[in-house]
């Protein structure tokens, strides 16, 4: 199908059939992947509705593949997956292949692309540069700049950096994450940004590009080019440039872009996108600032810091380097630096604009974190990163940081980042590579690049890759794995610091190692010499025998000699050291007090016991007392110590040989230990059906969550002695909701965290819980979870009206469906019938047509009031009803913005009465039924009358009721229980909606229904009515006449009948008588 692309993720050179065809030999579950294969194309289809993560079971046999072809194809109409075809951000789908062959399974991870919606391939951008032309510039490029898709990371733009030889601006466009070949579009956008050809414009060159949701951002060495919305393709994509007074060429040329990469394919009133721009001087007493930021659709820039005298006096000293908006917090971030020291301040962000007063004291870097290059947020996360000649990381938004790495001679110049496998890598500016993932303080040096010019790019499914020029491919670019021989010059992990350590025994598998830092060591070195939180997680180990791992790091400034230490967890155990070695092991020690230090006394009179010169920096461990690490041999019988534990020291004791040991951990002549990157131990899952390891929630006012994420451990379980917390959780905005939670380890011995979450508050906004295996690793793969909740009205949540009736779909085709009684339940409405109204059946004055006809004359169209009346939606401007385009949804929906295309109602008796009206609240897969506290609103769309609504209202509920009706124009209904008599005739159009102050939702539904068989319709059975009441009233008005004058008129009548009987008796006589 060419409207939806299918990449499939993973390594190179690996085809599905040939792995289908190993099956057997496969391990069971294990995941094997196929990225960067031919084109591989697939539609997916499901009688249930997706979210943006989905899983597609396939059962093929090898009979399904074809031997000569190295990939597969399924293929399914589009119509199945989404219907929708409006140019948006979409976010693109995570798809997961299981293929089963006997108790094995293949699974194949990828993405899924819808290329019709996606803005940015709507357009073509510029003209098409030849390839040809582009391989001449390959000489002159300086730098390569890649922006990604915020939905869709698989969609690329590429620029290019240039000397004066290959001036312009060149731009490249890919929808496969360059991995397919010839993919690249180039495009030349000089002239669609230098609309007046002026001749500095046409010489500039990129310096960043930015790619939001719906706008493409340029910086050039000539100013800031915003393009028009990418959702409303044209011919022409035209630029418009921002204009900052008191900057020339030179102060763009060093300029930076700073953009918090969010999605906003469903977005909320509470999210924006937010861009800002800095530039690399020093403000002045002429310009407004140094940095401005502005939000969709970037047309108003304003400073980043809010205009006071104090901040100005600062603000000429001071660099402020970067600027981030945190939608979370609602805050301003500000990175700023001054001749000596960075910091970071925090503003509260309010209606658009900061604050002048500081959400909290400004965080100060040490001074050894000189310079600061830049601050980014972790794309779906709250964890901010701020990099430069060390790497920092904040969980709470800029309050607090903790070191990541210390870096001597390089200086970190980008991040790239991976919301899928939390990866991030680190650029420095000798292009060499650091690899961690998000919220973990470790990280691991990788390589330098091969490549020059390069850039580091992550797809959708978080392959990390280098993107380089290439004269041999067909479009100029080419990727290449980042991790491998061939992408990177190798360097050996050097995490370690050159110190000697000295071990204290806790218990018999808990150690703690004190780092030592010699006396009057400068401060510049002691920080070198010391633990950091990037090896917590990492093992320690001798280079002969034994290995621990490092669990927690701990600062202490009581210890003379030791400011950090770290306890391990011991595995393996380290080898001591010997007689042969280290004679003075055959020998009792005595331990005396020597001013701050201990000395270490050899009592044996053998000359053969003594210190030697290389037992300098090695460890007396006594069990049971402070260990002693040796830093001077006085002579052969004495030596200083320093103790680890100074208020444990055995004092004036003898300790005979055996009950000392001596550990080796110095670093005289070379470093006994070293810390490296241990296997990963742990892996993180989550109790739902996502596949994706970054998930978002909408939770609604008194909505809850249930989550909850466990943690497998790998290790020997007689290894762990200790149960300690495994998962750390932190939360981005944790005021939002209520979050509970319930740790514990399960049946199997797993780290098990239940969370129950509850939405209490009215009030908006977005926070991230991330829960992080603070033991794991960067070589693990799933070290992170990441859950995002939005208080807010879930795109998946409606109101559904459900009908009494069920009638079937092919019923509704025909316009046949029988009741018991064999009366048609469905009513063909007539060409362009309009509902009556009180004036009369033959006065319609509603403004909306049903099953309209342009072409056809309208009925009941006499009145002056009706002619005035009637506006077409569908058909507006339209000659005919094919052309209004009625699609069968729009035939089929009860709104009244499809009312043109309505052709068939739900058709009933006269009269209606108590006809239950049923209310459901569906999310997701859920259908309940409606109740307190929602309350409804109900009115008939074209204002007719004749229907009354009946409902329960229990006591509870009366106060409420009240209340939200002086707020109301409406009445307010029950919808638990709510009947509806309708004693009119014809058609009537219900709308259904639901008050607000409950929910965040715009829950609304409309139904139609279509009373047949009335009676008379008006006015005929209002003449009927006046008519016997005259009569009527005329009876009574001669019996009040005749009582009045007490005229006897029965004795008249009586009289009279009498007569007539008198006179025919006396004929009959005579008759007789003859």
């Amino acid at each position: 199908m060419d409207s939806y692309l299918f990449k499939q993720m993973g390594k190179p050179l690996l085809f599905a059939a040939v792995l289908l065809w190993m099956m057997p030999e496969l391990l069971l579950g294990k995941t094997y992947t196929n990225k960067g294969i031919s084109s591989s194309k697939l539609d997916c289809s499901s009688s249930k509705s997706f979210l943006n993560e989905a899983i597609i079971k396939l059962y093929l046999s090898t009979g399904n593949l074809e031997t000569a072809n190295p990939s597969w194809n399924i293929k399914i109409p589009r119509e199945a997956i989404s219907r929708n075809k409006g140019i948006t951000p979409v976010e693109q789908w995570f798809v997961t292949l299981s293929l089963q062959e006997g108790l094995e399974t293949f699974t194949a991870e990828g993405t899924l692309l819808d290329l019709l919606r996606e803005p940015i391939l709507q357009w073509k951008i510029g003209k098409i540069l030849p390839v040809k032309k582009f391989f001449s510039f390959f000489q002159h490029v300086k730098r390569i700049i890649i922006t990604r898709s915020p939905c869709a990371n698989d969609v690329a733009v590429v620029g290019i950096t240039c000397t004066s030889y290959c001036l312009g601006v060149y731009i490249g466009v890919t929808l496969s994450g360059f991995w397919h070949e010839n993919d690249t579009r180039w495009y030349n956008v000089t002239e669609n940004i230098c609309t007046d050809l002026d001749e500095d414009c046409v010489a500039s060159t990129i310096v960043e590009m930015i790619l939001t949701n719906h706008f493409l951002v340029i910086l050039t060495s000539m100013g800031l080019y915003v393009s028009e919305d990418l959702r409303y393709p044209k011919d022409h994509l035209s630029f418009t440039r921002i204009k900052f007074c008191g900057f020339d060429m030179a102060d763009f040329i060093v300029a930076k872009l700073w953009y918090n990469e969010r999605c906003l394919a469903n977005k909320e009133d509470f999210e924006d996108d937010y861009l800002a721009i800095t530039f690399e001087k020093s403000r002045s007493l002429t310009e407004t600032d140094t940095c401005f930021y502005s939000k969709d659709p970037f047309e108003n820039w304003q400073p980043c810091t809010p205009d006071t005298k104090k901040s100005r006096r600062r603000r000429i000293s001071t660099r402020l380097v970067s600027f981030l908006i945190d939608q979370e917090m609602n805050t301003a971030i500000y990175l700023l630096r001054d001749k000596k020291q960075c910091r970071v301040a925090v503003r509260n962000f309010y209606k658009g604009s900061p604050k002048e007063k500081l959400k909290f004291p400004s965080f100060k870097f040490p001074y050894s974190f000189y310079p600061a290059t830049g601050m980014a947020f972790h794309p779906r996360s709250h964890f901010l990163y701020v990099y430069g000649s060390q790497v920092w990381l904040s969980y709470d938004g800029g309050n607090s940081f903790e070191v990541v790495a210390n870096f001597e001679d390089e200086i970190i110049m980008w991040s790239y980042h991976s919301f899928h496998t939390s990866s991030i890598i680190f650029l420095s500016n000798t292009t060499t590579l650091y690899f961690s993932k998000a919220g973990l303080y470790s990280y691991k040096k990788m390589g330098q690049s091969r490549f020059h010019p390069v850039c580091v790019y992550f797809d959708h499914v978080g392959s990390e890759t280098l993107v380089y020029l290439s004269n041999t491919s067909l479009d100029g670019i080419d990727v290449a794995m980042a991790f491998t021989n061939t992408s990177l010059l190798q360097v050996d992990e050097d995490i370690k610091f050159i110190t000697a350590l000295a071990p204290q025994y806790i218990t018999t598998s808990q150690i703690i190692f004190f780092a030592y830092v010699p006396r009057n060591s400068p401060a510049s070195l002691t920080r070198d010499l010391e633990f950091q939180n990037r090896h917590v997680g990492r093992r320690l180990q001798l280079k002969t025998t034994g290995f621990g791992e490092i669990l927690k790091l701990m600062l202490h400034e009581e210890v003379e000699g030791f400011p950090s230490s770290v306890m391990i967890n011991l595995q393996s155990p380290f080898e001591i050291e010997t007689p042969k070695l280290s004679p003075c092991l055959n020998s009792a020690i005595r331990i005396e007090r020597h001013a701050n230090l201990f000395k270490i006394i050899l009592t044996s009179v053998q000359v053969a016991d003594q210190f030697l010169s290389s037992d300098i920096e090695k460890t007396v461990v006594i069990p049971g007392y402070s260990s002693l690490l040796i830093i001077n041999i006085l002579d052969v019988k004495n030596a200083l110590a320093l103790a680890t534990m100074p208020e444990k020291v055995s004092l004036q004791q003898t300790i005979e040989p055996t009950k000392w040991i001596l550990y080796n951990f110095g670093s005289t002549n070379a470093t006994e230990w070293e810390i490296i990157t241990p296997p990963c131990k742990f892996m993180i899952m989550h109790n739902t059906v996502h596949t994706s390891k970054s998930i978002l929630k909408y939770l609604d006012v008194g909505s809850n969550l249930e989550f909850s994420i466990k943690v497998l451990t790998l290790e020997d379980t007689s290894i762990r002695r200790f149960k300690v917390p495994q998962i750390k959780v932190m939360a981005g905005q944790p005021y939002l909701m209520d979050i509970n939670t319930h740790a514990y380890w399960d049946e199997t011995d797993s780290y098990t965290l239940d969370l129950n979450i509850i939405n209490r508050y009215l009030r908006k906004g977005v926070t991230s819980i991330s829960f992080i295996v603070w033991q794991s690793t960067v070589l693990c793969e799933t070290p992170i979870i990441v859950l995002t909740l939005k208080s807010s009205c879930s795109y998946s949540k409606y109101m559904n009206y459900v009908p009494k009736y069920e009638i079937k779909g092919e019923d509704w085709e025909f316009g046949q469906h029988k009741d018991e009684r064999g009366f048609n339940m469905i009513k063909v409405l007539p060409i362009n019938y309009r509902p009556p109204s009180n004036m009369g059946i033959a006065i319609p004055l509603t403004n909306n047509f049903y099953n309209a006809d342009p072409s056809m004359p309208r009925p009941r169209n006499y009145h002056p009031l009706s002619k005035k009346s009637g506006i077409y939606k569908q058909c507006l401007n339209k000659t005919h009803r094919e052309d209004c385009h009625c699609t069968e949804e729009m035939k089929k929906s009860e709104n009244i913005v499809f009312s043109d295309c309505k052709e068939k109602v739900a058709r009933f008796l006269y009269p209606v009465l108590q006809y239950p009206i049923l209310l459901h609240i569906k999310h997701d897969e859920l259908s309940i039924p409606m109740d307190i506290p929602y309350l409804v609103t109900v009115s008939e769309v074209n204002n007719r009358k004749n229907w009354k609504l009946r409902h329960t209202v229990k006591n509870e509920m009366k106060r409420m009721k009240t209340h939200v009706e002086s707020l109301f124009s409406d009445l307010v209904f029950n919808p638990n229980g709510l009947r509806l008599s309708i004693t009119g005739s014809e058609l009537f159009h219900f709308r259904v909606k639901v008050i607000p102050g409950v929910t965040f939702c715009n829950l609304v539904d409309e139904f139609q229904i279509y009373v047949d068989s009335a009676p008379l319709p008006f006015p005929g059975r209002v003449l009927v009515a006046s008519l016997t009441a005259v009569v009527i009233g005329g009876i009574i008005l001669m019996v009040f006449m005749v009582e009045l004058f007490n005229v006897n008129i029965w004795m008249s009548f009586k009289n009279l009948f009498k007569k007539k009987n008198k006179v025919v008796a006396e004929k009959a006589t005579d008759h007789i008588e003859r």
